[in-house]
């Protein structure tokens, strides 16, 4: 760590102790998940069902109905919450296949378009040129991707640049995602996987932990380097054979 104070850089998830620490935490989450998933979801889809008898009971027009309403978004917000909390806690089911990881990168980035266009964000893509097709889980690793790139866009409010790049390391296919964003601060940086933590006002803090758990299911490595009020940067390490 070295620089004048705000220019700092810190790094997270770098060493087997932090990861071991991690894996048991996450390993905690999960069976707290499993012994209060039941409990809740049994009492929340009763709760579920009776908002959807009243909403067929009462016409749009009702003063009720808004209530309703309100009743049914939260109960699927908790449904989705505890969804959330059990797909952080236990190993993804993985289906394994060929798959090109550009594209996969580069579908991710079509669908954030908009996003990125009105935030203006400058996107740049610096890929490898041998090829990218590495044996994946399509859709888990579309979500590694989707979530660091999401955060990157939130990170860069007044606009920026994002740098993705890729290499094949050894026996690993690296992806870095780098953003001119704000940047982690020191005590948060060392914490950005654990469950339930984030730095946003509304998030939950389960994004991070799921898509560690992907990667690490993958055989992968996943860390965040990360120079405060000017850039951070994620990498993912995901092995070629």
């Amino acid at each position: 760590m070295s620089g004048s104070k705000g220019e700092d850089s810190y790094k997270g998830v770098g060493n087997q102790g932090k990861e071991s620490v991690l894996s048991e935490r996450l390993a905690f989450t999960g069976r707290i998940a499993a012994s209060i998933a039941h409990e809740i979801r049994n009492p929340l889809g009763n709760v579920s069902l009776a908002a959807q008898q009243l909403k067929k009971a009462y016409s749009k027009d009702s003063p009720w109905s808004k209530h309703i309403e309100v009743i049914i978004r939260n109960t699927e917000r908790i449904n989705f919450l505890i969804t959330e909390l059990l797909n952080c806690a236990r190993p993804p089911e993985l289906n394994i296949r060929p798959h090109d990881l550009h594209r996969i990168i580069e579908n991710v980035l079509d669908s954030m378009k908009n996003s990125l266009t009105t935030q203006w964000i400058k996107v740049i893509k610096k890929f490898d040129a041998k090829p990218s097709i590495i044996n994946v889980d399509k859709e888990h690793i579309n979500r590694v991707f989707l979530n660091i790139i999401v955060n990157s866009v939130e990170a860069m409010t007044k606009g920026g640049t994002m740098t993705i790049s890729t290499s094949i390391e050894e026996d690993y296919f690296v992806v870095k995602i780098q953003d001119t964003g704000v940047g982690i601060p020191e005590e948060d940086i060392i914490r950005i996987f654990d469950p339930f933590f984030s730095t946003k006002s509304m998030g939950v803090g389960l994004g991070l932990s799921i898509v560690y758990g992907i990667v690490v299911s993958h055989g992968g490595e996943i860390s965040v380097e990360s120079i405060w009020k000017r850039s951070t940067v994620f990498t993912i390490s995901l092995p070629i054979k």
